[in-house]
């Protein structure tokens, strides 16, 4: 600026802003407001979607997921409106690569396997995981925001509990979706939520666990450590009155971990008080394992008493490991596909199985079950993954003890809080899922990925810690970040949509006009063409339509019927049921070849199962041919899997109609 430029004209050109001070243009002053704000919105977005995801994506099926997911899907479309975020502390890039190589193989292998409607609730949950993980690792890295997730967190518990508390008041079939109930077959046992108490066992002994990490080493308030105490001790109760046994069993593995990860921390910190440390522990620790043993003992008891809790040789769990361990045998190294289990459970259902017992959907063992469906590939990604993430958190330990311990001279920090009561609560989490399925739901399966972010970028100062770079990891990073957020978007339009109007057309009263059911189901396939159990309940619809009519009115129905499940059949030929039900209507329009060929399908897909065998004997009843009837009602008499329908009343009737 020129000396000779008075003050006047130097103010009205902009040049200054006031005498002694160095002029800051607009653009820097705006650009920091806008981050902020964009920062917010993300927040926001994030932790509404979810708390939504943890109240109502409790159950492996996605009908509840959708809301939240949205949420959480255009918080993150927004956090990649900036391409460069202002990172408190920067992320480990090669968790990110192994998160992003494991990510990878899962969603190929979903969109590669063999029924799509199946595989679809695998990818859009890891979608899901994919911005909860990549949102806490990146745009949510600064403990301020983190906190916020934690308000989520012990909202979350709350809720749960509050649940837990009106079912244990005797009113077991509470729901908190309106006209909605639970059924009766866990009453005795909380499930808050959660429509099985399994999963809520597990999130809550992940959640007493990180709740504990949080308040002794956590920078908190007296008010705040109190409340998670409080919550933590809660929650260990909550687990006993869930009556899970792996549950118990992660909740101990869990205590065991913080319990070592404290003890290593005061070694190396404070070692003068590692003995006195070391006995509070175990005094601590002895107590609270009586106290809790008190509480799991009259569960387990009565758990005894009503006849639900089998001995060790009798659990299911085990015999259906079986089928999950062969399924994996047919596809070593690829697995069978996402979801496969499904079809593997009923079709190599062990003789073993009780005759009474529900075909499993679930291997009971996450980690048999990801060797079944994604084959020894896919589990060694997901290992080399936990250890990756595990072992980054553990250096932050190692660092702040030697290093960050060194200058602050205290031990606890927000960020230190985070790391130790992940740690904890995934050991928890990793130690239940050998027997139980908590990864399929997603409000666990979310809070594992959130947590997973927080030990992917655990608070390093900038130049403490060398990182190893990756290259283009970061900006994969960003790019998977916005691509799951579309995706999920996407999926929540069409499939989501798809969802809610099969749930329409199902919650019609039993009298309501077949019509409207059909409507529904229409709109369905239409927004999703795909979802083979669209057509399928459609055909039955349609059948149903068809019944008291007569053959000349019936037949355009029969005839829909026939498309919708030859198109059901084609996206899904591993479903028995609605092969079965296409060989009843070829039976009733004179196909009867086609309707044998649809049976033997069906056997095939259910071999040990009374349904199909008692479907081939009726084919043959109604064709009058009596000794093959007669065969195959008493092969249905063999099957190991039966049926509220008892043979013995048809295999009666056929001899009637034989007499005559």
């Amino acid at each position: 600026m020129s000396n000779n430029l008075s003050w006047k004209e130097a103010a009205l050109s902009g040049r200054v802003v006031a005498p002694g001070k160095a002029r800051v243009p607009i653009g820097d002053r705006v650009q920091p407001i806008a981050e902020k704000s964009l920062k917010i919105a993300v927040l926001v977005l994030f932790t509404v979607g979810l708390l939504a995801a943890g109240v109502l994506g409790t159950e492996t099926r996605l009908l509840f997921y959708w809301p939240g997911a949205a949420l959480m899907a255009l918080g993150a479309v927004a956090a990649t409106l900036k391409w460069r975020w202002r990172v408190a502390s920067p992320p480990s890039e090669v968790c990110l690569g192994a998160a992003l190589l494991f990510a990878a193989y899962f969603a190929g292998r979903a969109m590669t396997s063999p029924v799509v409607s199946w595989a679809r609730e695998d990818f859009f949950i890891l979608l899901g995981c994919g911005v909860a993980y990549l949102t806490t690792t990146i745009a949510l890295s600064h403990p301020r925001w983190r906190h916020a997730v934690l308000v989520v967190l012990v909202l979350l518990v709350m809720g749960n509990i509050a649940v837990g508390c009106i079912h244990f008041s005797g009113q077991w079939t509470f729901h908190v979706v309106p006209h909605y109930m639970r059924e009766m077959g866990y009453a005795g046992r909380i499930r808050g939520f959660f429509i099985n108490p399994n999963h809520l066992a597990a999130l809550l002994a992940a959640m007493s666990l990180l709740f504990v990490g949080q308040a002794l080493f956590g920078r908190f308030g007296a008010t705040w450590k109190l409340l998670l105490l409080f919550l933590a001790i809660a929650s260990a109760i909550g687990v006993a009155l869930t009556k899970s046994r792996g549950g118990i069993v992660g909740l101990g593995a869990g205590g065991l971990t913080l319990a070592v990860i404290g003890l290593i921390l005061l070694r190396r910190t404070m070692p003068h008080l590692f003995v006195k440390a070391a006995m509070g522990i175990l005094l601590f620790g002895g107590l609270a394992a009586l106290v809790l043993w008190g509480v799991i003992s009259t569960q387990m008891e009565q758990r005894f008493r009503e006849g639900t809790l089998p001995s060790a040789g009798e659990d299911p769990r085990t015999i259906i490991w079986t089928s999950a361990w062969v399924q994996h045998l047919e596809h070593p190294w690829l697995g069978a596909g996402a979801r496969m289990f499904y079809e593997g459970g009923i079709r190599l259902r062990p003789m073993e199985m009780p005759p009474w017992s529900k075909d499993p959907m679930f291997a009971h063992n996450d980690w048999l079950q990801a060797l079944a469906d994604y084959g020894w590939l896919g589990l060694a990604l997901l290992a080399f993954m936990l250890v990756v993430h595990l072992g980054n958190g553990w250096r932050y330990l190692s660092w702040f003890a030697s290093e960050k311990f060194q200058r602050s001279a205290s031990l606890s920090g927000r960020r230190l809080g985070w790391v130790v009561g992940c740690m904890a609560a995934l050991a928890a989490l990793l130690t239940h899922a050998v027997f139980e399925f908590h990864f399929h739901v997603p409000a666990v399966a979310l809070t594992a990925a959130v947590m997973m972010g927080v030990l992917a970028n655990p608070g390093f100062e900038r130049g403490s810690h060398p990182s190893r770079r990756v290259p283009g990891v970061r900006a994969l990073s960003k790019v998977a970040l916005g691509a799951c957020g579309l995706g999920l978007i996407c999926g929540a339009w069409r499939t989501g949509q798809a969802d809610y109007l099969v749930e329409q057309a199902m919650i019609l009263p039993a009298d309501a006009d077949a019509t409207a059911r059909i409507d529904f189901l229409s709109d369905a396939v239409g927004a999703d063409p795909d979802n083979d159990a669209a057509w399928h309940e459609r055909a039955l619809a349609e059948i149903s339509a068809a019944g008291g009519k007569s053959m000349h009115e019936a037949a355009p129905l029969l005839n829909a019927a026939v498309s919708d499940l030859e198109q059901s059949l084609l996206l899904n030929p591993f479903n028995g049921y609605p092969a079965l039900a296409l060989a009843d209507v070829y039976d009733v329009l004179g196909r009867h070849e086609d309707a044998e060929k649809m049976i033997l399908q069906a056997v095939q897909t259910m071999p040990l199962h009374v349904t199909p065998r008692l479907a081939l004997a009726r084919h043959f009843h109604r064709l009058r041919r009596w000794m093959e009837a007669d065969e195959a009602y008493l092969w249905a008499y063999e099957g190991s899997a039966w049926t509220p329908e008892n043979p013995y009343n048809a295999y009666m009737g056929m001899l009637r109609d034989a007499e005559k």
